[in-house]
């Protein structure tokens, strides 16, 4: 092999970071779940997908591609727009979505807004330009575990873990100051470490965990990063996913851009960057749009230098442009879309609690996390692999269910210097601090097919407390345990016994509870 030339230190340090050693490649050769077909098939919740919208969506496209030809999505069109192209209304009408549903401090303007493919692409955009190659991000966990990705893979930036393990509830009011207080020892180790941190990266709503962050605590940590001279920079991609939890009172959706200028606390909105898109709310993940929102006219610039690395199809940006034109459409659609939401949220959490789960509530996002770890106590590692990992391939080959685990291993740094094999395969990054959690997604599928997951997670998590595990090519709980009758576990009265209100609408089972295809 010695004429081939060599890769570059940063390429091959992706490349050997393969995450979770494997198991996603192991566990995607399994046959995938088709209620007719494949009934026993792997039912694959590890991607935060929304279906709950789906036939909404290819309604609106269907309405506009009959008025729309097709030869004119073979154009390039302009990368960001100059002033009275598409991308330039796609912009206009983004900013008047804004300030209608996220409340900021000053209206958000056209000039303000740059639109990317995707929001993925967007992060590795803004943190090329806001850090240097080392700089610190600080990141509270549980959080999204792909932030490491966009932050590493090629802008280059450390990682700071903050965990919130030991504090009672991160997104409350009255836990703001614990938070802050995390935040401050975090800068304080990067100092030692002989990191800057330079930046504050949050996901709100945050995934996986389904809850939003007061308004209060937003102020704190505007306040927080206004002390150290940090950007905040919020990933709200999930801002309409917010519905009435029967859980608890938990607080709803506030955007950063709510936050005003505080000169005080030296707080002010050109450090302050929102980033949205159409993947999450909109259930159009493969229109490949997002959206920053900041009023650094700077970063903007700078931003703009490099929007030929994320150039949008000329297609999705006039479809979307079209739809949120349409203000009625919106609002109807975005109702609809919470109403479907709780349902699937009450069904699933139901279903959990009946059969002994443990789970943190929610009301925000189309997941919740799960906490699995008194089950950690079944798997010793003997093959080099983690408790958690080895749980994650027990519950994907016996159960053919497969979560998103809190555990990912991966590199943090990609500076040349730390670009060596045993950083790349030792470092290793956690959304949740807690071992044993998992991201449920309950939007990811219909009611049959989320109930009979949950189902299948509970015959499993009983088989390790009643004897041997199985082993990973015995096969999953036969077709007649998991069929339709043994899902319709939950009636009327146990979801009325468990407080949660059911009104009459001519369901009976919590599966029915689940249905997203009722246009009520």
């Amino acid at each position: 092999m010695a004429h081939i030339a060599k890769l570059s230190n940063r390429g091959l340090a992706n490349l050997e970071s393969s995450p979770v050693n494997g198991l996603e490649d192991d566990v995607h050769r399994l046959p995938s779940y088709d209620p007719e077909a494949c009934p026993d098939g792997l039912i694959d919740l590890s991607g935060a997908v929304n279906t709950l919208m789906g036939d909404v969506v290819a309604k609106q496209m269907d309405d506009f591609a009959q008025n729309y030809s097709l030869h004119n999505a073979t154009s390039y069109g302009p990368v960001t727009g100059p002033k009275g192209s598409e991308n330039d209304e796609l912009s206009r009408v983004v900013a008047g979505f804004v300030n209608r549903h996220f409340e900021p401090a000053h209206p958000v303007q056209t000039e303000e807004v740059i639109v990317t493919n995707g929001v993925s692409a967007l992060i590795d955009l803004v943190a090329f330009n806001l850090c240097d190659v080392g700089e610190g991000v600080l990141v509270l966990v549980p959080t999204y575990s792909m932030f490491k990705t966009d932050l590493c893979a090629r802008a280059g930036l450390e990682v700071v873990k903050v965990s919130t393990v030991d504090i009672p509830d991160q997104f409350s009011a009255q836990c703001s100051s614990q938070v802050v207080s995390k935040l401050e020892e975090a800068v304080g180790a990067c100092r030692k470490q002989g990191i800057k941190a330079k930046a504050m990266l949050l996901c709100n709503p945050c995934n996986p965990c389904g809850r939003s962050y007061s308004k209060e605590t937003l102020l704190a940590l505007a306040r927080f990063c206004g002390r150290h001279r940090l950007h905040l920079l919020s990933d709200e991609i999930y801002a309409m996913s917010s519905f009435d939890s029967p859980d608890s009172a938990l607080d709803t959706f506030s955007s950063v851009l709510s936050i005003p200028d505080d000169p005080a606390y030296s707080v002010f909105g050109e450090n302050i960057h929102c980033m949205y898109g159409a993947s999450k709310d909109f259930a159009a993940g493969g229109l490949r749009l997002g959206f920053l929102i900041t009023r650094s006219q700077l970063l903007w610039k700078t931003c703009r230098r490099l929007c030929l690395f994320t150039w949008v199809a000329t297609f999705p940006t006039a479809f979307f442009t079209h739809f949120l034109s349409n203000d009625k459409a919106v609002e109807d659609y975005l109702a609809l879309y919470r109403k479907r939401l709780r349902e699937s949220y009450v069904g699933a959490s139901a279903a959990l609690r009946h059969y002994k789960i443990p789970f943190e509530p929610a009301n925000s996002g189309m997941f919740f996390l799960i906490k699995l770890t008194q089950w950690l106590r079944y798997f010793d590692g003997p093959k080099g692999e983690s408790r958690e990992t080895e749980l994650s391939r027990y519950l994907a080959f016996a159960a053919r269910v497969f979560m998103s685990m809190g555990e990912v291993r991966s590199f943090q740094r990609t500076t040349v210097k730390h670009q060596d094999k045993k950083t790349a395969k030792n470092a290793k990054l956690s959304f949740s601090p807690v071992p044993g959690c998992f991201r449920f997604v309950h939007a990811a599928g219909d009611s049959h097919m989320i109930g009979l997951a949950i189902l299948r997670l509970s015959q499993a998590l009983g088989k390790l407390e009643a004897g041997p595990v199985f082993g990973e090519t015995e096969a999953p709980p036969t077709p007649s345990t998991l069929s339709n009758a043994s899902c319709s576990v939950l009636d009327e009265k146990s979801l009325q016994a468990q407080g949660l209100e059911i009104k009459p609408s001519g369901f009976r089972s919590v599966w029915q509870l689940l249905s997203c295809t009722r246009d009520e």
